[in-house]
């Protein structure tokens, strides 16, 4: 693995059977230029924070550029900027962790959708998805991750 790994201030949601995305660099050096073509990706977890995705390419662990990602979550669509870091080799692909750089509302709307994303992959679990709810609420948690299975 590369790149230090820190405590993640917000819950990630392990998306069952992963969720297709794209992704694209749009920025090296702190320089916008014409963004890259977009590459399939497929997300393993998300969180208001960041996000955690497989691919076949190997991307550096840096702030020195910016990825573009295009996702879809039920009804509601995103494209957001975050950068890597860190990365691990598993097989043929890669998996990365990224972080975000949104503001706060698009925070709060990331964790709408990731509500209702789990109010959809797991309906019976109403406690499960009123304790989302609340900790997305909160400014701070301790948590890391919840996993969510059948």
């Amino acid at each position: 693995m590369s790149g230090e790994m820190k405590e993640r201030e917000h819950i990630r949601i392990k998306l069952r059977d992963g969720v297709g995305a794209e992704m694209s660099i749009c920025q090296v050096q702190g320089e916008p230029g014409e963004a890259s073509k977009p590459s399939p990706i497929l997300l393993q977890n998300m969180s208001p924070a960041g996000l955690q995705f497989l691919s076949h390419l190997r991307l550096p662990v840096s702030t020195d550029y910016m990825l573009q990602f295009s996702i879809t979550l039920g009804e509601w669509q995103f494209g957001l900027l975050g950068h890597v870091v860190w990365r691990r080799r598993e097989g043929n692909h890669y998996i990365y962790g990224c972080a975000f750089l949104p503001d706060e509302s698009i925070r709060k709307s990331i964790g709408c959708a990731l509500l209702a994303k789990l109010q959809a992959m797991s309906p019976k679990r109403l406690v499960v998805h009123e304790l989302y709810r609340r900790m997305v609420n909160k400014k701070e948690t301790n948590f890391s991750r919840l996993d969510v299975r059948s």
